[in-house]
């Protein structure tokens, strides 16, 4: 693991960058202008740029909207990969083996929380809005009866704060915000009765949560998003099928737009970005002014910037990832710009 000034420090040594979106080039309010400026750089510099979203919207609708906040494609980028779009793709495509994915013949499916199912569009897939009908749940993106669900401002049942690594292991009945709002209850009440008519609930994001603004503010906050939903899932005892980052998968198929070997991930997420590269036996850049800010605010001031860095690394990222895997990045990089 080595600290980089700038990413042309290394640049020489890739042909191509795959490069995560939250966190790296969109900060969940605007995009980071320097950091697409940096792409444009390293394009003309030949570099092949693939975007590697875990977003579950289909490519053409993630290109679109990145668009019209000016990161342009053939400019900044050469594909836009989501985990929507690969499930998608996968659906159509190959039908019997998303079928053996999922452990049965399936047919029907009931989409659960809020989002845009365009995934299921043009698949031997139908829709239902009845759970007995549905041969398994899409969780979209998760909301309640008050909206987005922050992870950053909760509290248990005595009052005490519990940090965004600890919820997922929560009794979620006993949760809330500091408003008194109770998201986490109402997640699990839902959860639970998918439990009891005994679903698969798949998953196009696996990201536990991601930066945005709630309440019209412009203020960053961490929201709830699906696979902290899967994660609690998993723990009731439940079936959690995932696509996207960190699988290998996902990985195999972005590799399938570039004509190298020489491939380096950029993202801000060691249990996703990070986890995927190392698996995929590619290099990894890791950007500490995504996630990891969140998790480097509230650990003590007087640590140095390493020893937060491995505590995210050693112990933080075990507890997000439910598993003891490799989170190291190769090279450690403030922000792409």
């Amino acid at each position: 693991m080595k600290d980089l000034k700038s990413i042309f420090e290394i640049a020489d040594k890739y042909d191509a960058f795959f490069v995560d979106v939250y966190g790296v080039l969109f900060d969940g309010i605007s995009l980071c202008g320097h950091a697409i400026e940096t792409l444009q750089k390293l394009k003309e510099q030949g570099k092949k740029i693939i975007i590697l979203s875990n977003t579950t919207q289909i490519s053409e609708d993630a290109k679109n909207g990145s668009m019209q906040r000016g990161m342009m494609p053939g400019d900044h980028y050469d594909e836009f990969i989501t985990s929507g779009e690969f499930l998608h793709q996968t659906i159509k495509n190959t039908p019997s083996k998303f079928c053996e994915i999922m452990g049965s013949d399936v047919k029907t499916v009931k989409c659960i929380f809020m989002g845009n199912n365009n995934i299921f569009a043009d698949t031997f897939l139908k829709k239902t809005d009845n759970y007995d009908d549905a041969d398994f749940l899409y969780v979209g993106i998760p909301r309640i009866s008050y909206g987005a669900v922050r992870m950053d401002d909760v509290v248990d049942e005595d009052g005490n704060c519990v940090n965004i690594e600890d919820i997922m292991s929560s009794d979620w009945h006993k949760l809330r915000d500091e408003q008194g709002r109770r998201g986490f209850e109402e997640f699990a009440h839902q959860l639970e009765l998918c439990l009891e008519k005994g679903k698969t609930l798949l998953l196009a994001n696996p990201d536990i949560f991601a930066h945005g603004s709630i309440d019209n503010s412009r203020h960053r906050v961490p929201i709830v998003t699906q696979g902290c939903i899967g994660r609690y899932y998993e723990k009731l005892g439940g079936k959690v099928v995932k696509f996207g980052k960190p699988f290998s998968s996902i990985f195999e198929f972005a590799k399938k737009s570039v004509n190298t070997e020489r491939i380096a991930m950029i993202g801000d997420t060691p249990w996703t970005d990070i986890l995927g590269a190392n698996a995929a036996g590619i290099d990894s850049i890791m950007i500490t002014t995504g996630v990891a800010q969140e998790f480097f605010k509230n650990m003590p001031v007087h640590l140095h910037s390493q020893e937060k860095l491995n505590i995210l690394l050693e112990e933080t990222s075990l507890k997000m990832a439910g598993s003891n895997s490799n989170f190291e990045p190769t090279f450690v990089l403030e922000k792409l710009c």
